[in-house]
């Protein structure tokens, strides 16, 4: 008996995530096609299909995935604004993108809102990838090494209440707390580059009075409404490294609603670097590290 591999359309733009979604689903036996974002630089194996989107022409791309009887889409990966010659768009594609076109300017909820509803009009199922791999996010509990205790859950709470204040805000998914001041806030350059920030103000702190200032917390999760579907707060090895440079205590994420890219690998990073890393529900009063 021939076992039929489930279809699904990976929308792909760039980032770590993307590839190991990529090789992991390939793993699990579905038959991928692979639809590449103008912004994605991933390399696609030779074996793989794939697909090159155009956003000019977007309404062939879709013709395609019905055409290889695919429902189920993803979208992954990190996706930048999209760069539309509205000159190039053909017939087709202005009517699937005429609720987008209004709202490019606008926040990323509304835009994504928008296009999920533009999928949906097509008559696409967009599942989300840690449905498909639920190992990319963490249930509450904390992890790593080093124990929480009353004063760090004190700050966290407060970091949390903080933290839901600026994620109606529509402007970014994380910001670092220490001793009930706000050291960082993440904007449209993403989460590292808030880091990066905190790492190039010390080091200069520290050339000047040869004072090290290290602490902090690492706040990520989702903003109020997030489209969850199609853009899921992510953190990966790279983030937990650049924490460890920015001499922060540790991280608090939010449970089952932030992909960790390689879970395995970042839990081993946080215990060499003797660091935190609690998983909670911020919508729960009453939660526990």
């Amino acid at each position: 008996m021939v076992i039929k591999k489930k279809k699904i359309g990976l929308i792909i733009g760039s980032g770590e995530l993307a590839t190991y979604c990529m090789e992991h689903l390939v793993l699990l036996g579905y038959e991928t096609t692979i639809v590449s974002l103008p912004c994605s630089k991933i390399k696609i194996k030779k074996n793989l299909d794939r697909i090159d989107l155009k956003y000019e022409e977007i309404n062939e791309t879709f013709s395609l995935l019905k055409q290889r009887k695919i429902n189920d889409i993803a979208l992954i990966g990190y996706m930048e604004r999209p760069a539309i010659d509205l000159s190039k768009v053909n017939y087709g594609s202005q009517k699937l993108l005429s609720n987008v076109f209004p709202i490019l300017n606008k926040g990323d909820g509304e835009i994504f809102s928008a296009v999920t509803q533009m999928f949906a009009n097509q008559n696409f199922k967009l599942v989300k990838v840690q449905d498909l791999l639920p190992e990319l996010t963490l249930d509450a509990g904390t992890y790593g090494s080093s124990p929480i205790g009353k004063k760090v859950l004190k700050e966290i709470k407060a970091g949390v209440k903080i933290f839901l204040n600026y994620a109606g805000l529509d402007i970014g998914q994380s910001l670092i707390i220490q001793n009930g001041h706000c050291l960082g806030l993440e904007t449209i350059t993403g989460t590292d580059e808030m880091i990066r920030a905190i790492i190039n103000l010390r080091e200069r702190i520290n050339k000047r009075s040869k004072e090290i200032i290290s602490g902090g917390i690492l706040i990520k999760g989702s903003k109020p409404g997030q489209v969850l579907d199609i853009d899921t707060p992510v953190i990966g090895p790279d983030t937990i490294k650049l924490a460890k440079k920015a001499k922060l205590n540790g991280l608090v994420i939010e449970s089952n609603k932030v992909i960790l890219v390689n879970r395995d690998l970042i839990i081993d990073k946080l215990q060499s670097y003797n660091m935190f890393l609690s998983s909670i529900n911020f919508l729960d009063k009453d939660f526990k590290c």
